[in-house]
């Protein structure tokens, strides 16, 4: 059940905005391009996300209908992250470290799914190691970004996942999620900051049950 939520909300289906055709600084000087090291890419891939202790950034979501929902993206890794929807969305969802809860707050609902089984695993594991954690679909630089699109190797998780990350810092920028369908999301991250203190109190799922029976205990 919280797989196809989550599919509706981090995974919902957008179309890329077009890139700009650009001609290569090789195609105008007639000069060869360097060869892509692609275990290079892949090793600073790992040392950057690995290096990350603490992120918060705002985050936009495209739909396919073009609108947008925007919010905040607190990360602490290994296994805690936290999507909080800006109004007037009720939607949250939580990673523990072990498990990934979708609470619609206007519901008073939680559905949870293990960690492991959401896309969110291959951002917050405790030990990332691309080329051991997923089947490496492609892995390319161009344009000052560096991409890889990922694929669940075992099945669990359908579909394909592309990161973007920035050529020279290797920074996160954007990930765009391919579905089943062949449907398309993109979420892309603003203002980045890491290795800032974050509560652990972001990052506990709620219980609408037991609050509810510890209203009904007071009265």
């Amino acid at each position: 059940m919280i797989i196809s939520l989550l599919s509706a909300l981090l995974l919902q289906s957008a179309a890329p905005l077009p890139e700009p055709e650009l001609v290569p600084d090789s195609a105008l000087t007639g000069e060869a391009q360097p060869a892509f090291d692609r275990a290079a890419a892949i090793a600073d891939i790992n040392a950057y996300l690995n290096g990350i202790t603490t992120l918060r950034a705002r985050f936009v979501q495209v739909a396919p209908n073009g609108s947008a929902a925007r919010g905040l993206l607190s990360m602490s890794r290994p296994g805690r992250l936290l999507f909080e929807y800006d109004d007037p969305s009720p939607i949250r969802v939580i990673a523990d470290g072990t498990t990934v809860g979708l609470e619609d707050r206007d519901l008073e609902t939680v559905d949870r799914a293990p960690l492991r089984s959401t896309p969110l695993w291959w951002l917050l594991k405790s030990d990332i190691d691309i080329a051991q954690d997923a089947e490496i679909v492609d892995i390319n630089e161009e344009h000052g970004f560096l991409s890889i699109i990922v694929r669940d190797p075992n099945g669990e998780m359908e579909g394909e996942i592309e990161f973007l990350f920035d050529a020279e810092n290797h920074e996160l920028q954007q990930w765009f999620v391919t579905d089943a369908l062949g449907e398309v999301t993109r979420v892309t991250l603003l203002d980045v900051e890491t290795g800032m203190a974050l509560s652990p109190r972001l990052f506990v799922i709620p219980d609408p049950d037991a609050d509810r029976s510890s209203r009904r205990g007071r009265r």
